[in-house]
């Protein structure tokens, strides 16, 4: 073979590369020309920085009796420039339809999402823990905490719901949980050498050195965010909520048929107006699980143990329901369509060496 065959043959099996893609020019005066009104555009912000995270805390610390310390803590963040997917296009005026739209001269109707506007979150919170440590087989921490988290948009960088009176986003996030309760036990049972019960003999090799642990956790549900057609509102890119009529009760309903809340407590708003709803008011189902293990090392040689461990997920079985649909003129408005859990056991054997 030449050497010029040589420079132009291609392994076996290889692939052209594929082209690359052509490059988008910005016309001079900064107009697309013949734009789709109907598709939606992206826009980088060149003058978007990077967000952060202020934090500040203040917490004391106590020694109680039988080997219990307390810790109480205040903790307060402040993100600063978190990432809003904005829409430039969103009215900016109520019942106005697409006349109202900023980019109505262009007569573009899609969203021009700008990526990313910067806006301000806030999360405070009192933390609580009790620790027992580990003294005669047992250790104990119990922690709660009581707190609450703010911002602007919806999801970690979605978008506001509202433009017009744009402060009606700022709401509880839609992750907040208000209660947070943790309970874990780790408890080495009493029998086995140097151990109260069952200390000598073969009962003390095949009973002795288990070790149970336990950890429960409760939690307060999410926001619910309540909507409603925005069609009767008339300001395109904004979110219509229901009107609030009576107070809200919670007959904690499952399914279609059991209502979560009650769905009298809502009415359909005035056309051109919005509900007087806000964004996330009441929270919906609360979280509870329970997880167990049993487990044993055994010393085979003096390099080489074996673990046997049995574990339940979720040992109580207790169902994690998802939100009701919030949805005013849904049919399954007011009502729990999901949920997912279910007790999960498994064993294992580890051997080290």
């Amino acid at each position: 073979m030449d050497q010029r065959s040589s420079r132009t043959a291609r392994p076996p099996h290889s692939r052209p590369a594929s082209p690359l893609p052509s490059r988008c020019r910005s016309p001079a005066n900064g107009i697309i020309t013949n734009p789709d009104p109907n598709s939606n555009y992206f826009t980088l912000n060149k003058n978007f920085k990077n967000p952060y995270v202020e934090s500040w805390n203040f917490a004391i610390q106590r020694a109680l009796p039988f080997h219990f310390v307390l810790d109480a803590a205040y903790v307060g963040n402040h993100g600063v420039n978190s990432v809003v997917n904005y829409n430039l296009n969103a009215a900016t005026t109520l019942n106005t339809g697409n006349k109202g739209l900023p980019q109505a001269n262009f007569n573009r109707t899609a969203s021009t999402n700008l990526l990313f506007a910067g806006y301000s979150t806030m999360y405070n919170a009192l933390q609580v823990k009790i620790d027992r440590r580990y003294t005669s087989g047992l250790l104990v921490t119990t922690a709660y905490t009581w707190g609450k988290g703010m911002g602007f948009q919806t999801g970690d960088d979605g978008g506001p719901l509202f433009y017009i009176n744009f402060h009606r986003n700022y709401a509880r996030n839609d992750y907040d949980r208000t209660h947070t309760f943790v309970q874990s036990v780790i408890y080495d049972l009493p029998f086995g050498k140097g151990k109260r019960w069952m200390n000598s003999g073969t009962a003390s090799k095949l009973i002795g050195g288990w070790r149970t642990t336990t950890i429960m956790t409760l939690m307060s549900g999410t926001p619910l965010n309540f909507t409603y057609s925005s069609s009767g509102l008339n300001s395109p890119g904004n979110t219509q909520t229901p009107d609030q009529i009576a107070p809200i009760t919670y007959p904690h309903g499952i399914n279609v048929g059991n209502q979560w809340f009650s769905t009298a407590s809502f009415g359909v708003p005035a056309t051109g107006v919005f509900g007087s709803l806000g964004r996330n008011p009441v929270s919906g189902p609360g979280f509870f699980n329970l997880d167990a293990s049993l487990f044993k090392i055994f010393s085979m040689t003096e390099r080489i143990n074996m673990e046997i461990r049995g574990e339940a997920l979720s040992i109580t079985n207790t169902p994690q329901f998802s939100n009701p649909n919030t949805t005013l003129g849904n049919a399954n408005f007011g009502y729990i369509t999901g949920g997912g859990g279910g007790r999960t056991l498994q064993l294992g054997l580890k051997v080290n060496f």
